[in-house]
Parts: C-alpha cells; sequence; structure tokens
C-alpha cells in the first residue's frame, strides 16, 4: 500500500488530537483540552532527530492509552506526522508539518516515530509518565509506503 502525505489543516487532524499554532493576533491561545493524562507525573522532555528521506515504510506503530503526547518543533523545517485511531495499516493518515507547527497526539492515537524531513530538528515533547511499560504499546502492521512531495507545504 502507498499513501501520500497532504498538508496537516486542524480540522483533518481533529480525529487524532490538536494542531498547535501561534495566535494569529496577540496573546495567548490556550490548549487545555488537549492534555489528557491518568493523573501521572509530569515529562518534558527535547529530542533531536535525523531527517528521513521519502519515500519510506512504515511497518510498526506506537500508542500510549494513558496519556497525550505533544510535540513542539524547535528548530525544524518540515515534519511528518503518521496517525490512526486503530493499529491497521489501512487506517493511516499521515500529514506534513511545518516547522511553526506541533501536534497534541491524543490518548490512545497509534502514530509513527517522529519523523523530520528536509533537514535533522530538534522538538520539545511533553507527556505524562507513570514508569510503568503499559503506557508504550507497539504494533506491527502491513508494511506502508508514505510519500511526500517537495512541493507539499503545510
Amino acid at each position: 500500500m502507498k499513501l501520500v502525505a497532504e498538508a496537516i489543516t486542524a480540522a483533518a487532524f481533529e480525529p487524532f488530537g490538536d494542531v498547535i499554532t501561534t495566535p494569529e493576533t496577540y496573546g495567548r491561545q490556550t490548549f487545555t483540552d488537549a492534555v489528557e493524562h491518568d493523573d501521572r507525573p509530569f515529562a518534558l522532555s527535547t529530542t533531536h532527530t535525523k531527517a528521513r528521506l521519502t519515500p519510506l515504510t512504515i511497518d510498526r506503530l506506537e500508542r500510549h492509552p494513558h496519556s497525550s503526547q505533544t510535540f513542539l518543533p524547535l528548530d525544524a523545517e518540515r515534519w511528518l506526522v503518521v496517525v490512526s485511531t486503530t493499529s491497521q495499516a489501512t487506517d493511516l493518515s499521515v500529514f506534513v508539518v511545518p516547522g511553526t507547527t506541533g501536534v497534541t497526539i491524543g490518548r490512545g492515537i497509534w502514530h509513527y516515530s517522529l519523523t523530520a524531513l528536509d533537514r535533522d530538528a530538534g522538538f520539545a515533547v511533553i507527556m505524562w509518565k507513570g514508569g510503568t511499560p503499559d503506557d508504550d504499546e507497539w504494533a506491527t502492521i502491513d508494511p506502508v509506503m508514505v510519500e511526500v512531495s517537495s512541493t507539499t507545504l503545510a
């Protein structure tokens, strides 16, 4: 199976979580409903990831049943978000996200690993961690090839 990534929009991503952007006017924008957890300790981390070339093959997904997970680019161009409400390859949605936009992947949403496009990238990651292995679930899926057009802008 082959999927082509689309530019992310809040409406298209809504079944999987929230798109986080800077307000268009001066002031604060709050995302309190985006953060979900089961009364677990808060964890803020940063990560540096190598850029991946596309097409890329996805054959494994992860999810966190007790917590949402927020990714905020600190130094990125475009990046890829692959999500699904099930662990089935046929249900995947693929989005290209600009380096000025973050996302919160909802609790229990299956997703592929953080994937930088164009160049290596840095991110802040916010998640609640309980220290138990049951909040990291993995699924092997039928391989899916994901393509990203060099002209796909988010």
